[in-house]
């Protein structure tokens, strides 16, 4: 999984591992939706997939980043749902955003 998280950052540089059933990854979504993001971000809901627990595993490793939401650019976690919160609030989602090279 570790590769496949490579070729899918090439291509996706804002990654969210999201789980449907949490209200903290749709607060993360609803939140990524108030930005118009280019490219998109890709959205992988981590409950709804066979292999569920071998990525949780990878991107804990990965990011040290355990629970669900993980917000990923370019490979680096921006943390979960509060802490995208956190930086919308604080006014620098926006400039973490940019500076990672997406268009808003």
């Amino acid at each position: 999984w570790a590769e496949r998280l490579r070729v899918l950052q090439e291509e996706y540089p804002l990654i969210v591992f999201s789980k449907v059933c949490l209200l903290y990854s749709a607060r993360a979504k609803t939140l990524l939706e108030h930005y118009d993001i280019t490219p998109r971000p890709r959205i992988i809901e981590v409950d709804l997939r066979s292999d569920a627990p071998h990525i949780k595993t990878i991107l804990t490793r990965l990011t040290r980043h355990a629970t669900f939401p993980n917000i990923i650019l370019h490979g680096h976690s921006l943390g979960g749902s509060d802490d995208l919160l956190r930086m919308h609030e604080g006014g620098v989602l926006r400039g973490v955003l940019e500076a990672g090279g997406l268009k808003i």
